[in-house]
């Protein structure tokens, strides 16, 4: 209550989306909310493209340096540093691990999650007819595949980490705002 009451005096605000905001009566050190007090921050990217009337989706292979290593991955994400909003993780994430450099109105806003220790952001970005060259970080990503999305659900429960593909509640909203909004 006391924490509520705090947050409430101080009139925060935090970025829902790329362009909501509300206030929220609980905020973490990171000024994401969080009711537990516990919650780091997170974004994730997923890089889509048409080819005629195929679709495709980006997904990144981890490095063995790195959590998860061997197993896939959103095409980019990690991270909300301090003082950074979720879209622009999600902007540095793509640059760091990926080497695309894309502008905010490359990237929506299609949900946030919360697991038990993170705060996720999920941003989709269309590369339809973009030329982009990747530049893959070697202390992050061992490879990137670009799967079909009628494989989409396949290749996630035979190559993303079982724990991990239980705590992605936005893969079939993702998977959703592709075949009806793309």
């Amino acid at each position: 209550m006391l924490r509520r009451r705090a947050a409430k005096q101080k009139n925060k605000e935090t970025k829902v989306g790329p362009e909501l905001k509300k206030p929220y009566a609980y905020f973490n050190d990171l000024g994401l909310p969080d009711p537990s007090g516990k919650l780091e921050g997170g974004a994730s990217v997923w890089l889509v493209k048409r080819d005629g009337e195929k679709t495709h989706v980006l997904f990144q292979k981890r490095s063995e340096h790195v959590q998860n290593a061997g197993y896939y991955d959103s095409s980019a994400g990690g991270h909300i540093d301090e003082g950074e909003d979720p879209l622009t993780a999600a902007l540095r994430e793509t640059k760091e691990e990926i080497g695309l450099e894309l502008k905010p109105e490359d990237l929506k806003f299609i949900c946030a999650y919360a697991t038990d220790k993170k705060l996720i952001y999920v941003y989709l970005s269309d590369r339809t007819d973009k030329e982009d060259e990747l530049t893959l970080s070697k202390e992050e990503v061992e490879a990137v595949e670009w799967v079909e999305l009628e494989d989409f659900d396949f290749f996630v429960r035979a190559r993303v980490k079982p724990p991990l593909r239980e705590l992605v509640p936005h893969l079939p909203v993702l998977r959703y705002y592709i075949e009806h909004y793309l």
